[in-house]
């Protein structure tokens, strides 16, 4: 009969702590790849905060922009060409966008170290 709900053997605590650099990473990409050892961490760390910071600045530029130039897009008597405004508007929203996919890089990356931390840290359950 089993008394306490801690882990079975020693090596369960290792899987534990994967699942913790998983989530970390998933929560903060490449803090749990710091926590677990992993120096690739910082890059991964870097590319998220220069992602999430070009998206901020540039997304309320972006936001700014339309707001102040709704009437010129949207007004009742628009005649213009119509591939204007989506030539402004990807003017504007390229660089907001290149955050959302430096985000996006930087978290998928994290994901695969955790996915090989979780691998590595069942191979040496097995090993046990």
């Amino acid at each position: 009969m089993k008394i306490c709900s801690g882990p079975e053997s020693r090596n369960d605590g290792s899987r534990q702590k994967a699942r913790g650099f998983l989530a970390t990473n998933l929560a903060m990409p490449g803090a749990g790849s710091l926590a677990a050892g992993r120096k690739i961490g910082l890059v991964q760390l870097a590319l998220c905060l220069t992602g999430f910071t070009l998206t901020t600045v540039s997304g309320l530029q972006f936001v700014y922009w339309s707001l102040a130039n709704w009437s010129k897009y949207h007004g009742p008597n628009v005649e213009m060409d119509p591939l204007k405004p989506l030539i402004d508007l990807w003017q504007h929203a390229r660089w907001p966008l290149l955050g959302v996919a430096l985000f996006a890089i930087s978290w998928l990356w994290a994901l695969l170290t955790s996915r090989s931390l979780l691998a590595e840290s069942k191979r040496h359950g097995d090993a046990s």
